[in-house]
C-alpha cells in the first residue's frame, strides 16, 4: 500500500509541472446538506506531502472560488505546520477537527489524485486493396456527359500497406471531497467530485482545468 501511494505521489508531482490535454468532470456526488456551505469559512487542502505541489493546487482552487464568492483559504497558508494524519484514531482526528473550527473553518474540502488507468490503444492505416473499399467499386456516371457504355473504366486496384500503431493513453483521476465539520459525524460528508484527464502535458492547464470543475460544483 505504501508503494502505491508513492506511486500516486510521483505521478501527481508529474502532472503539476507538465500539463493538460483536456479534463472533463467523471462524477459528482451531492448531499441533501451541502446548501449548509454556504456562507461559511472553507479550509482548502491538497493531499500530498510536497510542499510546491500542495501550494499550487490549494492556491489555484482558493483562487477559483474567490471568484464565486466562496470565502476560501489554503491550507498552506492557514497551517503551514500541517501535517499527513497517519494514526487515524476517532480522537486524533476529532482534535484535527476542533483545531479547524477554532480557527473559524467550517467547511473542509480534501482534493487528491486517486487513480492512474492505462489502456493501450490500436490505430490501423492503409490496407486498401481496391477503391471498392472507398466508393463500393461503382462508376460515377453524369447524366448527359456519359452512359454506361462510354462511362470512365473502373480505376485499378490501389495498393496500400497496412500500418497498425499502438500508443497507451494514460487517464489520471482527480478527486476533490467537501465536508461540513460542523454537522453531526454521519452528515458531514457534503459532496464528492472527481475529474479525469487523459495524457495530460501541460501542469498549469491541469491545475486551472480542475480547480474550474470543482468551483463550479461547490458555487
Amino acid at each position: 500500500m505504501k508503494t502505491t501511494y508513492q506511486f500516486f505521489l510521483l505521478v501527481f508531482t508529474a502532472i503539476v509541472l507538465s500539463g493538460c490535454s483536456g479534463m472533463k468532470l467523471a462524477n459528482a456526488y451531492k448531499s441533501d446538506d451541502f446548501e449548509t456551505l454556504r456562507n461559511k469559512k472553507m479550509l482548502i487542502v491538497a493531499r500530498t506531502p510536497i510542499e510546491d505541489v500542495r501550494k499550487a493546487y490549494e492556491v489555484d482552487l482558493v483562487s477559483k472560488l474567490k471568484s464565486k464568492g466562496i470565502n476560501a483559504v489554503a491550507s498552506h497558508i492557514a497551517f503551514p505546520d500541517l501535517k499527513r494524519i497517519d494514526n487515524k484514531t476517532a480522537e486524533r482526528i476529532a482534535e484535527v477537527i476542533a483545531l479547524f473550527r477554532k480557527e473559524g473553518f467550517d467547511i473542509l474540502t480534501l482534493t487528491s489524485l486517486k487513480d492512474v488507468q492505462e489502456i493501450d490503444v490500436m490505430r490501423r492505416e492503409g490496407g486498401y486493396s481496391s477503391l471498392l473499399d472507398y466508393y463500393g467499386n461503382q462508376y460515377v456516371t453524369l447524366k448527359g456527359y456519359y452512359d454506361d457504355v462510354t462511362a470512365p473504366p473502373r480505376l485499378g486496384p490501389r495498393e496500400m500497406d497496412e500500418q497498425i500503431t499502438y500508443t497507451t493513453e494514460t487517464t489520471y483521476v482527480l478527486e476533490a471531497v467537501t465536508y461540513n465539520l460542523g454537522l453531526d459525524e454521519e452528515k458531514r460528508l457534503l459532496s464528492v467530485s472527481t475529474a479525469e484527464i487523459t495524457n495530460p502535458d501541460t501542469g498549469k492547464g491541469v491545475r486551472k482545468a480542475f480547480a474550474k470543475i470543482i468551483a463550479n460544483e461547490l458555487k
